[in-house]
C-alpha cells in the first residue's frame, strides 16, 4: 500500500520497505527518475542509533536540530535488505543508487502509527516529480483522484500545520566521526 502522510514539511509519499510492488509504483506514479533514490521514515532517534553508523554524540546533534532534516549516513541492515530478492524474482529495480540511506525521523501520530505498523517506509515528496512540493490536501485530491478512488493510494491527514511556515528540509551528513556537516541543500 502507498501513502500519502503531512509531515514537517509538505505531504509525502510513502511505502513499507518490505513492499517491492508499492516502491515500483511510486516512481511511476511520480514520474521520478530511477536514479534518484528515496528516503526512509524510522520511528526515532534511538532507531537510528542501533541502525546506523551515527555516533551518539551526532545523535544527540540531531535530537537538537532546530529545522526539519533529512540525514544521509551508512546503515548495514539496509544494504542488505536492498539487494534482497524474494522468491520469485522480485527485486528493488534501482538498488544500486543506495550507497547511503536519506533518514527522516516520525514527527507526528500519523507517521508514527504507520510505523508500528509497517516498520520503516520509504519516503518521497507526494507530487509528480519536478513539480512544486504540494501543501494542502486539496490538491492531493485533485493531483492523485485516480489513484485515490482506486485505493492504490490513501491519504492519511491531520490539520496540523502551517503550510506557509514549513520549507524543505535540510539534508546533509556529518563529516566523518565530527559534527561538521555537509549540506547537500541547506534552507
Amino acid at each position: 500500500m502507498i501513502y500519502i502522510i503531512p509531515t514537517d514539511t509538505c505531504y509525502w509519499m510513502a511505502c513499507p520497505i518490505h513492499d517491492l510492488k508499492a516502491y515500483d509504483w511510486i516512481y511511476k506514479i511520480k514520474k521520478r527518475s530511477l536514479d534518484k533514490a528515496l528516503a526512509i521514515l524510522v520511528p526515532d532517534f534511538k532507531w537510528l542509533k542501533e541502525n546506523t553508523e551515527l555516533s551518539s554524540e551526532q545523535i544527540d546533534f540531531l535530537e537538537n536540530y532546530e529545522k526539519p532534516f533529512t540525514i544521509l549516513t551508512e546503515c548495514n541492515s539496509l544494504k542488505i535488505w536492498i539487494n534482497y530478492i524474494d522468491e520469485d524474482n522480485n527485486e528493488f529495480l534501482n538498488r544500486d543508487i543506495y550507497e547511503k540511506f536519506a533518514f527522516r525521523v516520525a514527527n507526528n501520530s500519523i507517521q508514527k502509527r504507520l510505523l508500528k505498523e509497517n516498520g520503516p517506509m520509504f519516503l518521497t515528496s507526494a507530487n509528480i516529480s519536478n513539480n512544486p512540493e504540494i501543501y494542502f490536501k486539496n490538491e492531493i485530491k485533485e493531483q492523485f483522484a485516480y489513484y485515490l478512488e482506486k485505493w492504490t493510494i490513501q491519504f492519511l491527514w491531520e490539520n496540523m500545520w502551517n503550510p506557509d511556515k514549513n520549507p524543505p528540509s535540510d539534508i546533509f551528513e556529518f563529516e566523518w566521526e565530527s559534527l561538521d556537516l555537509n549540506y547537500l541543500r541547506k534552507n
